[in-house]
């Protein structure tokens, strides 16, 4: 009998996968890879520093953020007992960070050989709206070298404090379907060279100056405008926080979110954002960036 691993970045497939018939052991990766500082560094400091990460981001105590961020990484170390190992992941940015981190640490394990496959997503609907049959009959797409080479590849560019390689990267074609996309709109939430902010930034404030007056109306606007990067009710909250933030408040503190007279400016183009100090990946966005996102030549330019 074939024993398969399921690896996938949460658990929202976990009872989808035995109804449509797809036994086997189900691999959780919940690392949010796309929220906050990242490295290439070993994978035990790597682990100190997603915790600390995961603890700020969700509330979550860091200790135990550690613990099950260890268990899931480590499992990773025991895929060569199965005979066949399906990685589940979409084309939107969350998925595909957490592809390349996972792929950058399969990448020349030998006994893996032959036995990694990736599913197929059509770049529009999550697995979790499938129904169990159309689950079933997805064919698991294989997993050589060269993909493995690119996602690890990729992975070191989007640790990097340096973006210029990670733009490169996603300039050029690559074996692994829709990675240069979700890189790009990943280099996009730098600060932009027009303005000051991030692309999700300034999403949410136009949300806010068209009328939405909290979480979830601005959740709402923001999914169906982006689905390369479909944010969570977190990663707004993390967003909104720092934009009502002092001394450069762009949005108000309370509800309903209104935008402040900065913030209106700001949206405008007739004043420049400052961000609060942050991480996106590997660099270090300051007040005053290292890194601009240039809209014009669409891609990274290092300020001078």
């Amino acid at each position: 009998m074939t024993s398969t691993a399921h690896i996938r970045c949460g658990d929202d497939l976990r009872d989808l996968l035995p109804q449509a018939g797809l036994a086997g052991s189900y691999l959780p990766i919940a690392d949010p890879v796309c929220v906050g500082a990242v490295s290439d560094d070993d994978v035990m400091a790597y682990l100190g520093q997603r915790a600390r990460v995961i603890a700020l981001h969700a509330g979550v105590d860091a200790q135990e953020a550690r613990l099950r961020l260890g268990r899931e990484y480590m499992a990773l170390n025991a895929l060569d007992r199965f005979d066949r190992v399906l990685l589940w992941f979409e084309h939107d940015l969350w998925d595909q960070a957490c592809l390349i981190r996972v792929l950058s640490l399969l990448a020349g394990r030998a006994p893996l050989d032959g036995k990694l496959f990736l599913m197929p997503a059509d770049g529009r609907r999550p697995f979790a709206h499938l129904a169990p049959a159309a689950l079933a009959a997805l064919v698991p797409q294989p997993l050589g070298a060269l993909q493995l080479e690119a996602g690890a590849e990729a992975w070191a560019a989007f640790a990097s404090p340096d973006p210029v390689a990670l733009d490169r990267l996603t300039r050029r074609a690559l074996p692994l379907p829709h990675l240069a996309a979700a890189m790009r709109r990943h280099l996009q939430d730098l600060p932009w060279r027009s303005d000051g902010l991030a692309l999700t930034e300034r999403r949410l404030l136009q949300a806010v100056a068209e009328g939405a007056e909290d979480e979830a109306a601005v959740l709402r606007v923001l999914l169906q405008a982006d689905p390369i990067f479909q944010v969570t009710d977190l990663i707004l909250r993390d967003v909104a926080r720092r934009l009502s933030a002092l001394p450069q408040r762009l949005i108000t503190p309370h509800l309903p979110w209104r935008l402040t007279e900065r913030g209106v400016a700001v949206l405008a183009g007739t004043a420049r954002h400052r961000s609060t100090p942050r991480f996106q990946g590997g660099v270090q966005v300051r007040p005053d960036p290292a890194w601009w996102w240039d809209p014009r030549a669409a891609g990274v330019h290092q300020a001078t």
